[in-house]
C-alpha cells in the first residue's frame, strides 16, 4: 500500500459488497484512502473489509439495512462519528434486472426508481453540505448504459437517466467550493457468477469484443477520485469498450 497526501482522506463507498464496489475499495485503499465500506447486513461486506485490511488499507464496514433517507442519514451519522469527515463519496447502486413497460408495476417503479435514484440523492443530500464546508470533495455516481434507454428495462432507464441530471446538477451547485461531481458509466462488466457461454454472448455485441472488468470500473473512478482532478466536474465517462458509440445520445 502505497502512502502520500491521500492517507487522511476519507472515502465512503456505498454497494461494497458487490464485486466492482470491492475493487473500487481496494483500488481507493491502495492510494492510502481510508475507506467505509457501506453496503446491507452480510458476510459479504465483511469479507471485503477483511480484504482490504489483508492488503494493508485501513477500512471499516458499515452495515446498514435500507436505503431510505433515515437510514442513509444513520450512515453518514455514524462514519462521520468514527472518521470526522467524508473527503470522497463512490454513489453506487448495483441495479436489479429490468422490465418492460407491460411488466413493471406501480411498486415495482416507485421500488426501482428509490433505491437507485432515490438512494444516490439521499447520500448526496447528506455528504454534500460538509464538502463544501471542507472546501473539497469528490463524487463519483455510478450509473449503467441503461440511462440511454435500452429495451426491456423502463424503469431501471428512467432511474439511471435521473443520476445523469442529478451529476450536472450537483456538480454547478457545488464547483467553486473545489467539490467535484462526475458519473463513470459501466457497460457490460463480467460477474464472479457469470457462465463462459454467457460472457461469449454479451462479449459478441461490444466492439471490443470482450467484458469488461470491475478493476475497469475503479481505475476510471480512482481517476476522478484523485486530488490532481480538480477542474473536471459534471462529466459522464463511459466504461464500456465503445458499446456507447452505438446510440445516438451518450453524453
Amino acid at each position: 500500500m502505497t502512502s502520500n497526501s491521500a492517507n487522511q482522506k476519507v472515502a465512503l463507498i456505498s454497494g461494497a459488497a458487490d464485486h466492482i464496489g470491492e475493487s473500487i475499495a481496494l483500488r481507493l485503499a491502495g492510494q492510502g484512502l481510508k475507506v467505509a465500506l457501506w453496503d446491507q447486513p452480510g458476510e459479504r461486506l465483511s469479507a471485503v473489509q477483511k480484504r482490504v485490511v489483508e492488503a494493508g488499507g485501513q477500512a471499516v464496514a458499515v452495515p446498514v439495512a435500507g436505503t431510505t433517507a433515515q437510514a442513509i442519514q444513520g450512515l453518514v451519522g455514524q462514519v462521520l462519528s468514527r472518521f470526522d469527515r467524508i473527503d470522497v463519496l463512490i454513489n453506487y447502486t448495483p441495479e436489479p434486472p429490468g422490465k418492460p413497460l407491460s411488466a413493471v408495476t406501480a411498486q415495482d417503479f416507485v421500488g426501482t426508481i428509490d433505491s437507485i435514484l432515490g438512494m444516490q440523492g439521499h447520500l448526496l443530500r447528506e455528504v454534500m453540505p460538509g464538502m463544501r464546508r471542507n472546501g473539497y470533495g469528490r463524487v463519483i455516481n455510478i450509473a449503467s448504459l441503461a440511462y440511454l434507454g435500452l429495451a426491456k428495462g423502463v424503469d431501471v432507464a428512467a432511474a439511471q437517466a435521473g443520476l445523469f441530471g442529478l451529476t450536472r446538477s450537483v456538480a454547478l451547485e457545488a464547483a467553486r467550493d473545489n467539490v467535484t461531481v462526475n458519473s463513470v458509466v459501466r457497460g457490460d462488466i463480467a460477474t464472479p457468477t457469470m457462465s463462459e457461454e454467457e460472457s461469449l454472448a454479451i462479449a459478441n455485441g461490444i466492439p471490443v469484443k470482450r467484458l469488461g472488468t470491475a478493476a475497469d470500473i475503479a481505475n476510471a473512478v480512482a481517476f476522478f477520485a484523485a486530488e490532481r482532478t480538480k477542474y473536471v466536474t459534471g462529466q459522464t465517462f463511459f466504461v464500456c469498450g465503445g458499446k456507447s458509440v452505438y446510440y445516438s445520445m451518450s453524453v
